[in-house]
């Protein structure tokens, strides 16, 4: 009967060999292996590292990227869907669905911009009502006069014009920064466009770097991958419009329903930002409800905001995006904590679809496939693992011209020789006038 400790010696002696210096085989051979590890996962760690530092320093780059690669994932069912269905071909119906995004996005901020410009004279006219008031309240609580509030009025003036150029530099910056974003929506544009054209095209090209037994695996991975960070996408934005809904439908019982189209559009964009998007686009509801109805209401109002955020955070959220992405709700916690403190809010906007296609595609590699209903793709394998083929090299108009002549010279000289070899063969007699030729 073999004992654990005996299987253990075997394959401890297995793992040795003669050539193995004794100063190595003396260490046991758990050190050994652990030893073997650490310094795999050091170098493998440290690469990491530097990617992530690298991706830090192109950030008005990487950015937009990413936001065009999420979007392609939900918008290349459409794409497919028209090319399918309608005479369109992939380019045009990218610029179908490319356009019809803007307008949807232009038509939607345009409409929120329209709500709150025409109540803006209201917003503004009950915001300085309230501001006396609070002056008002604050004056008989605290018996303060106006000499105090004027003194801290000047102080505050004078702080001001004490950092005149931080704030100038800081206008200076917010232009600078209008500029960048305003690039980055370009860049988002222009790559999401090519990736719903030519997506399949630009990652065939990609595999096709690899060595050609790590195509299919590699090409199979990211298909699993691409059908959960899709699935994140689409469960996204369902939570995102179900807190939106929720927040504007509380703020239409409280009776400010003029405001609730804006807000709605607030908090579904916000619901993208994890951890601070739902804080801000609640505040903002919050505030309106404040200067346009009063405390009481905006003590109402943050109770539908908690409940609502309480809804998203410990039920949609967790449960929802943790089965479409297949992921336990304290590895999507965590995975926003840790984009956060490593790259701020973008690091907490990607972290989950980063963590999602990283998962989907390194389960497939281990033999365990999260989508065993999408099969292989045949086509592309067999395209992948076929043999290149030769490359026909066009021959320029200078080599075509002579290669022309030379088989016109050619032609020439076999018609010439042709045609002597026929008067040879003839004897052909002399012509009238001419004398005989030499040995006839």
């Amino acid at each position: 009967m073999t004992t654990p400790r005996r299987r253990f010696a075997d394959a401890e002696g297995a793992d040795e060999s003669p050539s193995t210096p004794r100063e190595v085989a003396e260490i046991p051979i758990g050190i050994r292996r652990l030893g073997a590890w650490s310094w795999r996962l050091i170098v493998i760690t440290a690469a990491a590292a530097l990617i992530i530092w690298g991706i830090l320093k192109i950030t008005a780059i990487v950015i937009p990227v990413l936001i065009a690669i999420l979007i392609a994932s939900l918008l290349s069912p459409l794409v497919g869907l028209l090319t399918r269905h309608t005479f369109l071909g992939r380019a045009a119906a990218s610029g179908v669905a490319l356009v019809a995004l803007i307008i949807v996005v232009i038509g939607m901020f345009t409409l929120a911009s329209r709500q709150l410009f025409a109540q803006a004279g209201d917003i503004y006219a009950k915001a300085l009502t309230g501001v006396q008031t609070l002056i008002d309240w604050a004056n008989t609580t605290f018996n303060l006069d106006d000499s105090m509030i004027n003194k801290a009025t000047d102080e505050i003036l004078a702080k001001l014009q004490e950092n005149t150029d931080s704030l100038i530099s800081g206008a200076f910056s917010t232009v600078s920064t209008v500029g960048n974003v305003v690039t980055g929506i370009v860049i988002a544009l222009f790559t999401l466009f090519f990736l719903l054209s030519g997506g399949s095209t630009i990652w065939r090209w990609v595999v096709g770097l690899l060595p050609p037994a790590a195509r299919v695996p590699t090409h199979e991975a990211f298909r699993r991958g691409w059908k959960a960070l899709s699935a994140y996408m689409r469960t996204q934005i369902m939570v995102a419009a179900v807190d939106a809904t929720g927040i504007s439908i509380g703020m239409i019982a409280l009776g400010v329903g003029s405001y609730a189209v804006p807000i709605w559009l607030l908090v579904f964009l916000f619901s993208f930002v994890p951890l601070v998007g739902a804080i801000l686009s609640g505040a903002i509801a919050i505030l309106i409800v404040l200067v346009l109805k009063g405390w009481v209401f905006a003590i109402i109002m943050l109770a539908v905001v908690i409940a609502v955020q309480q809804i998203e955070g410990n039920v949609l959220q967790p449960f929802l995006m943790g089965k479409a992405v297949e992921l336990h709700p304290l590895a999507v916690f965590l995975g926003v904590a840790s984009g956060a403190m490593i790259a701020g809010i973008a690091g907490a906007l990607f972290s989950i679809p980063v963590i999602a296609f990283v998962n989907a595609t390194l389960l497939y590699m281990t033999g365990r496939d999260p989508s065993p209903d999408l099969g292989l793709d045949e086509t592309v394998d067999a395209e992948l693992t076929a043999p290149p083929r030769p490359k026909k090299h066009e021959e320029s108009a200078r080599e075509a011209k002579r290669r022309a002549k030379a088989e016109s010279s050619k032609a020439q000289a076999a018609a010439l020789r042709e045609e002597s070899a026929e008067e040879v063969a003839s004897g052909a007699a002399p012509k009238d006038g001419e004398e005989p030729r030499a040995g006839e």
